[in-house]
């Protein structure tokens, strides 16, 4: 019984842990793919939450950012 709860356990940690890093990484690949296309990545560190959020949000219709991929790429801010 505490083998298989164990394994469980194990099993939904993995989950968990796999399906943040998919979330983690599909924001990033919208930020590279959608903002490099005109011009250098900035570096989200270099900026204030605020700073980041404005940043994206200026340039969200130029990119062609849907209101999901403004949310995605603001969160890697709040990330750090």
């Amino acid at each position: 019984m505490k083998r298989k709860l164990f394994s469980i356990t194990a099993m939904s940690f993995i989950f968990v842990a796999g399906l943040l890093i998919s979330i983690l990484f599909s924001n990033e690949t919208i930020y590279k793919a959608k903002c490099s296309r005109c011009h250098n990545l900035k570096v989200p560190e270099n900026y204030t939450v605020q700073e980041w959020e404005k940043n994206v949000k200026r340039m969200a219709k130029r990119a062609g950012l849907t209101e999901q991929e403004i949310k995605e790429i603001t969160s890697l801010k709040r990330q750090d």
